[in-house]
């Protein structure tokens, strides 16, 4: 054997080991390393603030008692349970995490993707407990059972419904009886616990299969619905965007027509605002008419968009009401529900979802969040300047994608503190 020969077999077997090796840490290492990660919020008081229903009231401070015990939560996310070797280790893993003590246990969501595993997540979840009850959401995996086709063509094109649905009303009987309460658009209020006065909880449902409904989820907290803001996605914006109306220029009022460029689209001089919106709302696949993927990238046009992302210049946050907190739970940690959460006054929004992007670069972090946030904050705690993000890693990885590269599973303990 020449030593041309004996170098080729040496290096076919190095290529060999080497892919072998990164198959096992991406498919078999990694997604079972499981991570318990700690992070503390830091929140402020302040003396002049709102009551949730938007009447003014005056704290003195130097009546308040600091509170001494912080709040301690306990933030899971995106099992993706399934009965396979991860399974196993994943549901010995949460076993261990009730051998502490929490007083919230936030999930928020794609927890089942099948419905013959509900079961298996009720075993899974029963031993945790919570001093002020566990909350959830819903993920579109608990929604939607994914083909394979499906799932390849989301990668490219995001849809908002799958043909294959999921007892999901079945699944919140579940977890109810289990004393885990689902939150799908709604809010509960939590009064004189944790040493607030009170504390707002609210669920969105998931808005990339669009069963968001801010209104409804916040009307709870709010006395007078009409105080409730959603950021307006006006139809001028709609018909710049898909019909390219560049002669209208950003000084002048939109007066309810549509210009000459605009034939190619099937549009004559003259036609009427909602003459072009029909035409729009024909071209949108039919799984979409609802338009909220078209709205999750106008928002980004928004002046409250701009706002909304600038980061806080302390490791802080003012609360917007002094001794009370509201905190939004929410799987995908989308720009639109962002934003709007932003201007009605949220503390902290945990959400899941991102999976970390999965595959993590070193120094860059994630290549991909899933959604229309910013890659940067795929994973992690961010202040930025009206309210505190909070975004998971997640502890599984879907059933066609179960790999994870330098993105440990975790679980967050989030301690909330005042200073």
């Amino acid at each position: 054997m020449t030593a041309e020969i004996i170098l080729i077999i040496l290096i076919t077997i190095i290529i060999v080991f080497v892919i072998v090796s990164l198959l096992w840490y991406a498919f078999r290492f990694e997604v079972t390393n499981f991570k318990i990660v700690n992070n503390t919020i830091y929140v402020k008081p302040i003396t002049g603030s709102s009551n949730h229903a938007g009447n003014a009231i005056e704290d003195n401070l130097s009546n308040l008692e600091r509170n001494e015990h912080p709040l301690k939560i306990l933030h899971l996310s995106d099992f993706h349970l399934r009965k396979d070797f991860k399974g196993k280790k994943l549901e010995n893993f949460i076993k261990t995490l009730s051998f502490e003590t929490y007083d919230f246990i936030f999930i928020t969501g794609d927890m089942v993707e099948k419905n013959e595993l509900q079961d298996k997540l009720i075993e899974t979840l029963k031993t945790l407990k919570a001093g002020y009850g566990i909350y959830a959401v819903f993920g579109a995996h608990d929604y939607y059972n994914k083909k394979p086709v499906e799932f390849i063509k989301n990668m490219f094109k995001k849809r908002e419904s799958y043909s294959r649905k999921n007892d999901v009303e079945g699944l919140r009987k579940k977890l109810e009886f289990a004393e885990i309460k689902v939150l799908q658009n709604e809010s509960i209020i939590l009064k004189d616990i944790g040493g607030y006065n009170e504390i707002d909880i609210i669920g969105v449902d998931d808005p990339i299969i669009n069963k968001m409904d801010l209104e409804k989820s916040l009307s709870g907290i709010f006395q007078d619905i009409s105080d409730i803001k959603i950021t307006n996605i006006s139809p001028e914006n709609l018909i710049l965007r898909d019909f390219n109306m560049t002669d209208i220029s950003k000084d002048s009022k939109f007066k309810g027509s549509v210009g000459d460029e605009n034939k190619q689209h099937g549009l004559k001089k003259g036609k009427s605002i909602s003459e072009a919106e029909k035409i729009l709302e024909d071209k949108i696949p039919e799984n979409q008419k609802n338009r909220y993927l078209i709205n999750t990238e106008q928002i980004k046009k928004t002046q409250e968009y701009k706002e909304t992302f600038i980061l806080s210049v302390t490791k802080y946050h003012e609360l917007r009401s002094s001794k009370m907190l509201k905190i939004a739970l929410v799987h995908t940690p989308d720009s639109y529900a962002l934003v709007n959460l932003a201007v009605n006054g949220i503390d902290i929004v945990f959400a899941g979802h991102t999976h970390g992007g999965q595959i993590r670069i070193p120094k860059i972090g994630a290549l991909i969040s899933g959604c229309s946030l910013k890659t940067k904050y795929a994973a992690g705690l961010f202040y930025f300047k009206n309210f505190v993000l909070q975004v998971s890693k997640g502890l599984g990885e879907g059933r066609f994608s179960r790999f994870r590269i330098h993105c440990d599973p975790e679980a967050i303990i989030t301690t909330i503190k005042e200073i």
